[in-house]
C-alpha cells in the first residue's frame, strides 16, 4: 500500500501541473487542441476549460479516495503541513487563464473561463494536499 499510494500521489500531482501548463501553453501560443468532452455551443476557450476542470476534478477525486484508503491503512496522528510553495504554479496558471479569459468576446465566456481558472486553483489545493498527506503518512525509510 505504501508504494502504490506514493506512486499515485506523485502521478496525480504531476498530472495536476501538466494539465495546467498545457492549458497555459495552449492559451499563450493560441495552439489547437483536441477536445475529449465536447458540448455543442461552447467556444474554444470554454471547451478547453471544461475539459481541464473535468480532468482536474478526476484527479482531486483520486486524491480524496487515496486519502481515505490510506487512513484506513494507517491512522493519522500527525498534523499535516500543506506545502504552500507548490500551489504557486497553479496560482500563476490561474492568473494567466483569467487574463486570457477577460479578453474574450462574450460575457459568458469571460465568466466561464474565470470560474474555471479559480476552480483549477481550488482543485489543485486538494491534489497537492492529498500528495503531501501521503508523503507525510509514509515518510522515507532510513
Amino acid at each position: 500500500m505504501r508504494q502504490i499510494s506514493k506512486a499515485l500521489a506523485f502521478f496525480i500531482n504531476l498530472a495536476n501541473y501538466g494539465v495546467g501548463i498545457a492549458v497555459a501553453l495552449i492559451l499563450v501560443l493560441q495552439a489547437d487542441f483536441v477536445s475529449i468532452f465536447y458540448l455543442d455551443g461552447l467556444t474554444t476557450n470554454e471547451s478547453l476549460f471544461f475539459n481541464m476542470i473535468l480532468f482536474e476534478a478526476g484527479l482531486a477525486l483520486v486524491g480524496l479516495v487515496l486519502i481515505l484508503l490510506t487512513r484506513e491503512y494507517r491512522k493519522l496522528t500527525l498534523v499535516v503541513e500543506f506545502p504552500i510553495v507548490f500551489e504557486a504554479a497553479p496560482i500563476i496558471i490561474s492568473i494567466i487563464s483569467i487574463i486570457y479569459g477577460l479578453q474574450a468576446d462574450t460575457a459568458r465566456e469571460k465568466i466561464f473561463v474565470t470560474v474555471a481558472a479559480v476552480l483549477y486553483a481550488l482543485l489543485s489545493l486538494v491534489v497537492i494536499y492529498s500528495g503531501s498527506l501521503i508523503y507525510q503518512i509514509f515518510p522515507k525509510e532510513k
